[in-house]
C-alpha cells in the first residue's frame, strides 16, 4: 500500500493571532519539513497552504519558504493549493470562490514559480459548483471526504452507499459528528483509488481522492497524546484499511489529512476536546518523535506517495456524488454560514458585493475590492458556532480580520447604504457571549457562597466584569455593524472573568470511537 500524508497549513486559524504566527511556522511547518528532509529524504508527502498562509511564511520566515521550495524541487513534497483566505466555498457564490482561488494561484506563481495540480477544498464543503471552481482554476485533482460521500445520495434520492447510509444517515446537529456505526471493511476501494467521474463534470475533468475521519482524526488525536490514541492502535487502524484483495492493483491510503498545526503545536485541540480555551497553539515537543515513529513504522508496511500520485492510480468506474451542503466531520457547510458572526456579516457582504458588481471601477481597484471582500469570507473569523451545549465564542482577532477586510472592500466600491441593513450588533453580542456569561455568573455565585476566602473575592470581581461586559450602552440604536473594539472589550472582560472563577465547561467532546 502507498501512504499519503497531507499537512494542511492555515494561519487564518481560529484563535491564532499574528503574534503567534512565527511560533507556529517554526514549531509546526518548519519542524515537519526538517524531519522529512533530514530523516526521510526519500519519503513523499504533501504540504498545503493558502495564499495568505504562504505570504505570511514568506514575510516572517523566508528561510522556511526556501525549505519548502527545496522539498518541492527535489519532488519529495507535493504542494497543494486552496483559496486565498480559507473561505468555505460552498457558502458563497461561485464567482467569489473563483476570485479567491485565483488570488492564491497568483501567490503560488510569485512565491513558488508554479500553480499546483491538487486542490484542498476547505472543510470539504460541497455545492455542485465546487468541482467546477477547481477545474476552471486549472486544478486536476481535489480532495474529498469519505464520510460525506458515503452518507450522500444520488440525484434520484437513492443513497450512494446504502449499507453505510442506513447506519450513518446524516444528523441534523449543527456541529461535528464523528460516530462510525458501520464497520467499514479494510478493503474499501473508495479509500484506495481515485474517482475520475465527478458529479457535474465530464470524465477525467477532475480526479478526486478521499480522506476519512476514521483514520485522519485518529491521527490528530495520536499527535495530541489523547488517552487511548496510541501509535500501536493508529498503526493497527492503518493496517486494517490497507487490506486489498489478491491480484488488485496496489492502491493508496491517506493516513493524515488535517491541520498541520497539530504536528508541533496543540492548535485549538485543548479548547475543543479538553475544555481548555486558554491553552491554544502551545508547543508539543513530543510531536517530532511521534512523526518519526509513524513514518518509520509505515515505511516497513509500504511506501509513501503524493496526492497527485494517488490520483493517477486506476480510477473507480462509478460516478461520485455529494449532497449539497455536506462537509467533513459529519457536519454541514451551512453550519459555518449560520454562526452569529456569519449572520451579522452576510447582509453587509451582500450589499458590498452588489455594489461591486454594478459599479464600473478601474481594474486595479476592482481587483482589490474582490480581494478584501472574499477575505472577509474567512471561515475561522466567524467560527465556532455558539450552541447550548457548546457555548464557544469567536476570537476577537479573527472577527477583526473579517470586519477590516469587509470595510476596505466597502470603501473601495464607494460605500453602501447601511440603512438597508437589518442586522443588529447588540443581538449578536448577546447571542455569542450570554451563554458563557450565564455559566460564569452561576459559578461565581456558588463560589461567593461556598468558596474559600480568596475564591469569594475573585468571584465578586468576576461577577462585576460580567456585568460590565453586558453593558451595551455605547452601541447606538441605529448602529448596524459591530465594531471590533466593541466586541473585543466585552469578550476580553468575559474571558478574564472566566479565568477568575477557574473556568467553566464549554464542551464535552464526542468520542469518535462510539
Amino acid at each position: 500500500m502507498k501512504y499519503v500524508m497531507i499537512f494542511h497549513a492555515n494561519l487564518n486559524y481560529a484563535y491564532l493571532t499574528p503574534d503567534r504566527y512565527e511560533f507556529v511556522i517554526r514549531n509546526s511547518y518548519e519542524m515537519t519539513l526538517d524531519v522529512l528532509a533530514e530523516k526521510f529524504p526519500e519519503v513523499k508527502f504533501v504540504f498545503e497552504a493558502s495564499g495568505y498562509t504562504l505570504e505570511e511564511i514568506a514575510k516572517r520566515c523566508p528561510d522556511v519558504l526556501k525549505k519548502l521550495k527545496r522539498a518541492c524541487a527535489r519532488r519529495s513534497c507535493e504542494f497543494m493549493g486552496s483559496p486565498y483566505a480559507h473561505p468555505m466555498l460552498a457558502n458563497f457564490p461561485k464567482e467569489d470562490g473563483l476570485w479567491s482561488i485565483r488570488f492564491s494561484n497568483a501567490i503560488y506563481r510569485e512565491r513558488l514559480g508554479f500553480v499546483p495540480r491538487s486542490f484542498w477544498n476547505p472543510e470539504c464543503g460541497w455545492r455542485s459548483y465546487v468541482p467546477e471552481q477547481a477545474v476552471e482554476c486549472g486544478y486536476a485533482n481535489m480532495i474529498g471526504d469519505f464520510e460525506a460521500y458515503s452518507r450522500s445520495r444520488r440525484p434520484d434520492g437513492r443513497p450512494q452507499r446504502p449499507e453505510i447510509y442506513s447506519k450513518e444517515k446524516p444528523k441534523k446537529s449543527a456541529f461535528y459528528h464523528f460516530g462510525f456505526a458501520f464497520d467499514l471493511p479494510g478493503t474499501e476501494r473508495a479509500l484506495h483509488f481515485p474517482f475520475s467521474r465527478v458529479q457535474g463534470l465530464g470524465p477525467n475533468r477532475l480526479r478526486m481522492f478521499l480522506r476519512s475521519d476514521r483514520i485522519a482524526q485518529f491521527g490528530v488525536r495520536y499527535f495530541m497524546g489523547m488517552k487511548g490514541y496510541t501509535l500501536d492502535k493508529y498503526l493497527a487502524l492503518i493496517k486494517k484499511y490497507s487490506e486489498q484483495p489478491k491480484g488488485e492493483t496496489e492502491g493508496a491510503l491517506i493516513i493524515f489529512a488535517d491541520d498541520a498545526e497539530y504536528v508541533g503545536t496543540n492548535g485549538w485541540f485543548r479548547l475543543k476536546y479538553e475544555n481548555k480555551p486558554d491553552n491554544t497553539f502551545e508547543p508539543t515537543p513530543e510531536s517530532r518523535r511521534k512523526l518519526i515513529d509513524l513514518i518509520t513504522a509505515c515505511k516497513k508496511a509500504g511506501s509513501f506517495c503524493t496526492f497527485d500520485d494517488a490520483c493517477r492510480l486506476p480510477p473507480l468506474p462509478e460516478r461520485i456524488y455529494f449532497d449539497d451542503n455536506s462537509a467533513w466531520h459529519g457536519g454541514h457547510a451551512s453550519t459555518w454560514a449560520e454562526t452569529p458572526m456569519a449572520r451579522l456579516l452576510r447582509p453587509w457582504q451582500e450589499l458590498v458585493r452588489a455594489k461591486l458588481l454594478r459599479r464600473r471601477l478601474p481594474a486595479a481597484r476592482r481587483i482589490q475590492a474582490w480581494l478584501h471582500l472574499t477575505n472577509s469570507y474567512n471561515s475561522d473569523g466567524q467560527w465556532p458556532p455558539t450552541l447550548p451545549n457548546a457555548p464557544h465564542i469567536v476570537h476577537p482577532f479573527n472577527y477583526s480580520y473579517c470586519f477590516e477586510n469587509l470595510l476596505k472592500a466597502e470603501l473601495l466600491v464607494g460605500g453602501i447604504d447601511r440603512g438597508r441593513l437589518t442586522s443588529n450588533p447588540v443581538t449578536t453580542l448577546k447571542t455569542i457571549l450570554s451563554r458563557q456569561q450565564d455559566l460564569i455568573l452561576k459559578k461565581s455565585a456558588r463560589l461567593q457562597k461556598k468558596g474559600a476566602t480568596g475564591q469569594k473575592k475573585t468571584a465578586v470581581v468576576a461577577a462585576m466584569l460580567i456585568k460590565k461586559s453586558r453593558d451595551v450602552s455605547t452601541i447606538g440604536p441605529s448602529e448596524k455593524v459591530l465594531l471590533p473594539s466593541e466586541y473585543t472589550i466585552r469578550a476580553e472582560m468575559m474571558v478574564q472573568a472566566r479565568r477568575l472563577v477557574g473556568g467553566v465547561e464549554i464542551e464535552t467532546a464526542e468520542d469518535m470511537k462510539k
